[in-house]
């Protein structure tokens, strides 16, 4: 996994060692330090799509947590906040046992709002290592 530093937000890619292939290039989140907030903008990392991967998802959320505590030098508990379907919050989100995430508003078409408490746990995340910046 690496990352960028695109303006007030770092976006994450999980790529395979192997090929140096991009697997996932949808991971970007910032920081309301005013509100004290985490805004997970997007979270796809498209794992699922490969074989033997069954928690990856999970680890690889986690991780970007962690780190982007770390590198934004977050040490005070905050607020991660999301927007995602009600059916991804079902079948992920109200399963990740390091989070305590619940519904805040349920929109149109099924869309909800979600939000959970985080703490860092200044764990080592020095494994997920800056990449330049790519316009697209």
């Amino acid at each position: 996994m690496n990352f960028c530093i695109d303006g007030p937000q770092l976006e994450y890619f999980i790529y395979n060692k192997k090929t140096g292939l991009d697997i996932s290039c949808s991971l970007t989140v910032n920081f309301d330090d005013d509100a004290g907030k985490i805004n997970v903008m997007t979270f796809y990392p498209g794992l699922f799509l490969y074989p033997g991967t069954r928690y990856l998802s999970a680890v690889c959320f986690f991780m970007v947590m962690q780190h982007f505590a770390n590198f934004n030098n977050i040490q005070r508990i905050c607020r991660i906040c999301l927007h995602t379907k009600k059916a991804i919050f079902d079948s992920f989100y109200a399963s990740l046992q390091d989070f305590d995430f619940h519904l805040e508003v349920l929109g149109e078409k099924n869309r909800v709002d979600l939000e959970s408490c985080f703490l860092s746990l200044n764990m080592d995340t020095s494994m997920v290592v800056e990449r330049a910046l790519v316009d697209y």
